[in-house]
């Protein structure tokens, strides 16, 4: 996986469109995600992200690795969301408490944040690439639903449930990789 990324990195500092697709695909939605955390306003959130990636298109700017990209992608989209509350004078309220946020906040608990949003978003793109029933079965867990639950809604066994939970730990452990990810994976379910 560490070579698609730095293909992509390599194809996002050579503006070429075709790596361009599969960096805006793996960064879109959990940039969005994230905006919309910080910022009230649904209809703005996909607008300010765009404008990120066209600046990313239009700069000069080349990227060392991953690292240095998510970190400029997270910090950009959060400084245009402080300029849009500040230009369209949202909520005081809202103001200060990002202030008081950003003076707490350190470039560590940035890239934490950052790793903890893309460690979630490639969680879910493996979980599409799993079987529809097991695919089901997780996303159900997911939304906080017991093992019981699950088997009673889908009308099959607590054995079946069971197993497709076991194959699809098994497989999201095997796409995630090293074990801080297979950590997470079980802190999430």
């Amino acid at each position: 996986m560490n070579d698609k990324i730095d293909i992509i990195v390599a194809g996002v500092n050579r503006k070429d469109k075709k790596m361009w697709g599969d960096f805006y695909d793996r960064f879109y939605t959990a940039l969005c995600v994230y905006v919309s955390k910080i910022l009230p306003v649904p209809d703005a959130v996909e607008d300010l992200v765009q404008e990120v990636f066209i600046s990313v298109w239009e700069g000069k700017r080349t990227f060392s690795d991953i690292k240095e990209l998510t970190n400029y992608l997270y910090r950009a989209c959060y400084n245009n969301a402080l300029l849009y509350i500040r230009n369209n004078q949202i909520h005081d309220t809202i103001l200060s408490s990002l202030a008081e946020e950003e003076s707490m906040v350190d470039e560590d608990t940035i890239y934490a944040l950052t790793v903890k949003e893309e460690i979630i978003r490639q969680l879910y793109c493996y979980i599409e690439e799993l079987p529809a029933e097991q695919r089901r079965i997780i996303l159900m867990r997911i939304e906080g639903h017991t093992w019981e639950e699950i088997a009673e809604r889908l009308e099959i066994s607590i054995n079946t449930v069971k197993t497709q939970k076991t194959r699809s730990y098994k497989f999201l452990r095997e796409r995630l990789g090293d074990s801080i990810h297979s950590i997470i994976l079980f802190l999430f379910f």
